[in-house]
């Protein structure tokens, strides 16, 4: 039976963190269009974040890690990222025991839980033009599929939704004011979603 271990898991939100601290600048591109630009910095937050902690070898379980990441990304002050992905880490801790390993039915359970907490806070849906385009198809793909293929059908199916927001008219936060502005741009937040899922990928195959 296929296992993912606390070392893997560790490698993976280590190489999540490189990408989008790699793509910081580029997502404030994207934010200027019909945002404040500061989407990056918040990201770039994010990543400093993941990468402490997913080195800091002393985080004895998995629940600990992803909690004490949750924890932190609460206090990022730069927009609404930072308490959004809080959640999704907080709700990733609350799907899972304190444990070194996950098998596939707790991997699924780990980021059924996050969606579920998540929704408890956004009532953000797919076609809004938001994370949530890239976040919930990447969950659906992991619900979906076997654990071989499971990370590289997430971060397709982020990807997928993030390059779809481009086709949206914003209907959340700062970009819905702009209207059809934002037409013709991708959202950031969706795209930052994708790297992180992307970053996931990678760092499984590292």
């Amino acid at each position: 039976m296929y296992v993912l271990t606390l070392p893997v898991l560790r490698k993976m939100l280590h190489t999540a963190a490189v990408d989008l601290k790699d793509n910081v600048q580029y997502l404030c591109e994207l934010d200027s269009v019909a945002g404040d630009g500061d989407h990056g910095i918040a990201i770039g937050h994010i990543a400093d974040i993941l990468k402490s902690y997913s080195d800091d070898t002393t985080i004895a379980t998995m629940n600990l890690l992803l909690e004490g990441i949750g924890d932190a990304f609460m206090g990022v002050n730069a927009g609404s990222s930072g308490p959004l992905w809080g959640t999704i880490f907080a709700g990733m801790a609350d799907g899972i025991d304190d444990q070194q390993e996950l098998t596939e039915i707790e991997f699924k359970r780990m980021f059924a839980q996050a969606k579920e907490d998540f929704m408890d806070v956004s009532k953000a849906k797919v076609g809004d033009k938001t994370l949530v385009d890239a976040f919930y198809p990447a969950v659906s793909a992991i619900a979906e599929t076997s654990i071989e293929a499971l990370l590289d059908a997430a971060a397709e199916a982020a990807q997928k939704g993030a390059d779809a927001t481009a086709d949206m008219t914003a209907k959340f936060g700062r970009a819905k004011n702009v209207g059809e502005r934002s037409l013709g741009h991708k959202d950031p937040g969706a795209v930052s979603m994708a790297i992180f899922f992307a970053g996931l990928a990678k760092g499984a195959r590292a």
